[in-house]
């Protein structure tokens, strides 16, 4: 039978909605919502309601039935109705109970949240390319408000991907959707009512971060203002109580002159995280004790914050040049340090090597420690919605500065790099490449 199209517009229907989001809207006895399961290879997607019955059991006090049909008509267990809207509107003005059993009574409606969107409000306009999961493009989302941005669209077709990878992307999401900081990349929402689901994000229209600097001549100046707004974004999201796991110029974006932490494919929540050894995983950006141990923390995204602070004053080329994958892994556990690029300031070069590549994560200074001597050295303030308060506690600990005479903060007017070129902040110029260029930095599995 065809597929009853009024039901996407009916304001309690929410797609494909993953039941971690289902227990958190269903909270009161008669709360429910219409959602789809995931969709399997050549078979038509299900309609579920889902639905609250004792509010005191929490999750276990939801049940979900199965829309099935039958002769072209929608039902559950006691009635058929040419649509899904009929049979929920004919419940709700009833009263009947939704089954046999007379447990669960439909009540209130749950509709979308802010961040469900419509396909209807979102229009692609150009595709960049492949991503992980599907397509990524250019387009526009119109929002509530009225207002029409420009965003970056990330596609996935359902149909073609596993359950596992339909988890993977959902929870991307839903962790996306904790962050709020100017220099983390913002979630819009999810369109996630029919084919293909689409995350929407905001749009950085310098696009990655170590294909930018690879691209353009920055001074030493931005480079520090690079390092600057990626420890902020990276100190955010450990106040969430998140690791992020892949901290890297590839996978941040660069905006309007800020740099944007993005990808959160491999983001675990919680401070402290055990890896499984059979994964891929980006070893030229790993510490010394995840190497060791396959345990991931919070220091270990300020051991990956130095590297990419190398990349950044190292424009944009890839970690440990010249040497492989395997050489890696076996001489940063023995204590091997790159060198310090050409170019970067003494006091950088201090903050990255002695404090952000010590061997020992006890040792090792959190995020907040580093921001807090970036702060000195740039002598910038803290962006506007940045709520993240350092407390007094790490305050506290804080040792003190010792930065080399009078070049404690760097001059905020033009810089003179190693060759004595004098680079002006404002629009960068072109990078003169070779035919070959600089290797991208992908990251090695």
């Amino acid at each position: 039978m065809a597929e009853d199209q009024t039901i996407y517009n009916a304001p309690y229907y929410h797609g494909l909605l993953p039941r971690e989001d289902i227990r958190v809207m269903l909270k009161r006895n008669g709360d429910f919502l219409v959602r789809t399961t995931e969709p399997k290879p050549g078979q038509p997607r299900c309609f579920v309601l889902s639905a609250m019955f004792d509010e005191k059991l929490e999750e276990a006090g939801v049940k979900h039935y199965v829309i099935q049909t039958r002769n072209g008509q929608y039902v559950i267990e006691r009635f058929a109705f040419a649509r899904i809207t009929e049979m929920v509107n004919w419940h709700l003005t009833k009263q009947e109970p939704i089954s046999k059993d007379s447990i669960v009574s439909l009540k209130t409606p749950i509709i979308r949240q802010s961040w469900e969107l419509s396909h209807d409000d979102i229009q692609i306009t150009k595709k960049l390319g492949e991503g992980a999961f599907g397509e990524v493009s250019l387009g526009t989302l119109r929002r509530s408000s009225g207002e029409t941005v420009n965003v970056a669209i990330k596609q996935a077709k359902l149909e073609n991907m596993t359950k596992e990878q339909i988890k993977e992307i959902t929870r991307e999401a839903r962790l996306m959707r904790r962050f709020d900081h100017p220099n983390v990349v913002k979630l819009y929402g999810v369109a996630a009512g029919r084919e293909p689901l689409m995350l929407v994000l905001e749009l950085a229209d310098k696009g990655s971060l170590d294909s930018y600097l690879q691209k353009n001549e920055t001074s030493v100046t931005q480079k520090v203002e690079m390092c600057m707004g990626a420890a902020w974004g990276v100190e955010y999201l450990h106040s969430k109580n998140v690791i992020h796991r892949d901290i890297a110029a590839r996978n941040c974006l660069y905006s309007e002159e800020k740099v944007k932490i993005s990808d959160f494919g491999l983001t675990q929540e919680g401070t402290v995280y055990a890896m499984d050894p059979k994964s891929r995983v980006p070893i030229r950006w790993l510490s010394p004790e995840t190497l060791r141990t396959a345990m991931y923390s919070q220091k270990s995204d300020a051991y990956a914050f130095g590297i990419l602070c190398w990349e950044i004053f190292s424009n944009g080329i890839e970690p440990y040049p010249g040497i492989t994958v395997a050489e890696v892994n076996i001489k940063v556990k023995d204590g091997y340090r790159m060198s310090m690029p050409t170019g970067c300031p003494p006091e950088m070069w201090t903050l990255i090597h002695d404090h952000c590549w010590v061997d020992s994560p006890n040792d090792r200074w959190s995020m907040t420690q580093v921001t807090k001597r970036l702060e000195q050295i740039t002598n910038l303030p803290r962006p506007k919605g940045d709520q993240n308060a350092v407390t007094e506690a790490l305050e506290s600990t804080m040792p003190p500065p010792h930065f080399d005479g009078t070049s404690s903060k760097l001059a905020r007017k033009s810089t003179k790099n190693a060759e004595g070129r004098s680079f002006k902040k404002g629009k960068p110029k072109k990078r003169q490449q070779s035919s070959t260029g600089p290797p991208k930095s992908n990251a090695p599995r």
